[in-house]
């Protein structure tokens, strides 16, 4: 959804001020349209159009080369009519009369993933902010003048802590698996698991040590990822007071908070009987189509009207439910890689800044 919008329109990586102004330029008619061949949706849809064209036109040339029932007496027993095919045909009555049920199916089933999509958005924007939160206390805290140079490197190691913490959450947690595209780990651990790296840059114990937890099969939670970080904070800042130390807790609380919103929409899906029905009923009816068209198309001689009429109509109806199935899982869709870059930038920057103030401080200048 944003992604291969990117790839497809050499947009920039991310909305920004620019994009949007491309995204409501007058050109976006001719730039988009080139979506309707080429688009991620079609490639999605395209195996069941192509059956379902297909299928059309099997039925649109038996149409026409079969007999027409109206020619047939009506004291003639079809068991004695030979070799005869008759046409086969349907009223379009019970299609319009079903088209409006159709459509709020559809509508219905794609406004509520869409508000599932929105509650996705809010709460990684949410998550994001907290642990934003916390590595900008953990910096005001580590930046005082009483604060001695191990307690800076401390907070440093922290804020990395965070960072991988970010970087688990946005990809293996809510996406169930990391990726080149969303994995972060630091780069002098690069070849050690997110719960190793966690738990020697919140905790500093050594590599082997942190490796003998990996080993013993203890997984890596949200939870558990939270309590190291408290705990170094605990062990490795003592200057820190109690309410500051409460402080980093509570922005802990609301990423948990937001998290379990999030475990929420990715274990209960929009009731599946919902889902079910629409895709078969939507199904059976492409299906059935042709033979309610057959009659209305043939008044327009002998063109391939009903093959390009069930293009379209099946191109729009399949594209509808796939985009409600896609935006249904929020996590998957969301640009959830670009929060973790940004957040990684704001880690860098304030970093710097906690250097160039430790130096200030010791009148050493800017390093």
């Amino acid at each position: 959804m944003f992604a291969g919008e990117e790839e497809e329109y050499g947009a920039g990586t991310s909305f920004d001020f620019k994009r949007w102004e491309m995204h409501r330029s007058s050109k976006r008619y001719s730039r988009l349209l080139v979506g309707v061949l080429f688009g991620s949706t079609t490639r999605r849809v395209f195996p069941t159009v192509v059956f379902l064209v297909a299928f059309s036109t099997l039925v649109d040339l038996y149409n026409y080369a079969a007999t027409p029932l109206s020619t047939f007496p009506p004291s003639l027993d079809m068991a004695d009519a030979g070799f005869v095919l008759p046409q086969l045909q349907l009223p379009i009555i019970p299609f319009e009369l079903t088209a409006p049920i159709l459509g709020l199916l559809l509508v219905f089933r794609t406004d509520a993933a869409y508000e599932r999509f929105n509650s996705g958005s809010e709460l990684s924007w949410e998550i994001t902010a907290s642990l934003r939160n916390v590595m900008r206390r953990l910096v005001s805290w580590t930046g005082r003048d009483i604060v001695s140079v191990t307690e800076r490197e401390a907070g440093h190691d922290l804020i990395d802590a965070c960072c991988i913490l970010h970087g688990w959450i946005m990809s293996e947690y809510l996406r169930g698996g990391a990726s080149e595209k969303n994995s972060f780990s630091l780069p002098q651990e690069n070849t050690q698991s997110s719960l190793v790296a966690l738990l020697h840059a919140a905790l500093d114990v050594n590599a082997g040590d942190a490796a003998e937890i990996d080993l013993m099969g203890t997984q890596m939670t949200p939870s558990l990822a939270m309590t190291a970080i408290t705990l170094g904070a605990a062990r490795r800042l003592p200057s820190l007071t109690d309410q500051e130390h409460i402080a980093i807790d509570d922005g802990f609380s609301e990423t948990t908070k937001a998290l379990a919103k999030c475990e929420k929409l990715l274990r209960t899906p929009i009731p599946l009987g919902y889902t079910r029905y629409t895709v078969r009923l939507l199904f059976i009816w492409l299906v059935l189509l042709p033979f309610a068209l057959v009659r209305p198309f043939y008044e327009f001689g002998d063109q391939p009207l009903l093959v390009l009429a069930m293009f379209f109509i099946s191109s729009i109806f399949l594209s509808i439910e796939d985009i409600a199935v896609q935006i249904e899982e929020p996590f998957v869709t969301l640009p959830l890689e670009k929060h973790q870059k940004w957040l990684l930038w704001d880690a860098e920057q304030i970093q710097k800044l906690m250097r160039w103030s430790s130096t200030r401080g010791r009148g050493q200048g800017i390093s």
